[in-house]
């Protein structure tokens, strides 16, 4: 058991949830996608606090969702910032891309294990959300400001601060989490914002 990231994961978990309850009765394309995204952010977060809590049995759901949430939740919230600020989406063509996503998840994952793909498509993921932010912060400021901050802090959870080693007496996967935690915050308050 480890309860530092039984508890950062945990409030990763609480976060993402949360965000991801205020778009449950939206029916737009973005409100959809963030609701999916930071919905299989939080579940894969709720899994690992499980798992660091010393319950085991649910590893492998644990493990599935974790690569879901690189692989098609971070994905999903890139595709609410596409709809917001770069192109309007059908239900329609919404329904196709997280259909092709969670295609691509399962075949880059299980069936032809791509090691990087999680990496790419958060990489684009981001760089969506700030060519969105960037190009609305004139008229929206707040918002493109709180997105901007999200993306970065995504950005340096995952390529600076990573999941292994620890920094002094903090581990890294704990501030990987918190880090999350706020991030989600930022982009989803954005994605409400900029609608």
């Amino acid at each position: 058991m480890v309860i530092s990231t039984f508890l950062s994961d945990l409030f990763l978990s609480i976060v993402s949830l949360w965000i991801a309850s205020r778009f449950w009765a939206l029916s737009s394309v973005a409100a959809r996608a963030s609701f999916l995204g930071f919905g299989i952010i939080g579940i894969s977060a709720g899994l690992g606090s499980l798992h660091f809590a010393g319950l085991t049995f649910h590893d492998p759901l644990y493990h599935f969702f974790v690569a879901m949430s690189g692989a098609v939740a971070v994905p999903l919230i890139g595709l609410a910032f596409f709809h917001l600020g770069i192109k309007s989406l059908s239900q329609n063509f919404f329904l196709i891309k997280v259909l092709s996503m969670t295609i691509g998840f399962l075949i880059f994952t299980y069936v032809f294990p791509f090691g990087l793909y999680q990496t790419i498509v958060g990489a684009v993921s981001m760089l969506v959300v700030i060519i969105v932010c960037l190009k609305k912060i004139g008229r929206e400021q707040k918002g493109a400001l709180l997105g901007l901050l999200g993306a970065v802090l995504f950005i340096v959870a995952g390529l600076v601060i990573g999941t292994k080693g620890a920094r002094g007496p903090i581990l890294n996967v704990d501030i990987f989490h918190v880090m999350l935690a706020f991030a989600n915050y930022a982009l989803g308050t954005s994605i409400q914002r900029l609608k």
